[in-house]
């Protein structure tokens, strides 16, 4: 689960989890990123979607009502694109 890019100034990874669930056969992985002056978050997380990628994505997300969802993306090299352009683009 390493990160092809580096952190961002500014930016912590709080969290880097991958959890197996049994009964759906199948590994979920969730990051966490958080800024350490403003304390906003950035989610990378599984979430299920029935129309596309065969069922299940990564969801790429900011905490608080102004942002929101950053995208839903196929893979999770995708999914940390998308969260490092954010960050990068969020320094403060």
């Amino acid at each position: 689960m390493a990160e092809s890019a580096a952190i961002p100034d500014g930016w912590e990874r709080t969290l880097e989890r991958s959890d197996f669930d049994s009964r759906m056969d199948r590994e979920y992985t969730t990051f966490n990123f958080v800024h350490a002056s403003t304390g906003q978050k950035v989610i990378i997380n599984n979430v299920q979607e029935p129309n596309g990628f065969e069922g299940w994505g990564y969801l790429v997300h900011v905490t608080g009502p102004e942002f929101g969802e950053l995208g839903l993306v196929e893979d999770l090299s995708t999914a940390q694109e998308v969260a490092h352009e954010f960050m990068e683009d969020h320094p403060n």
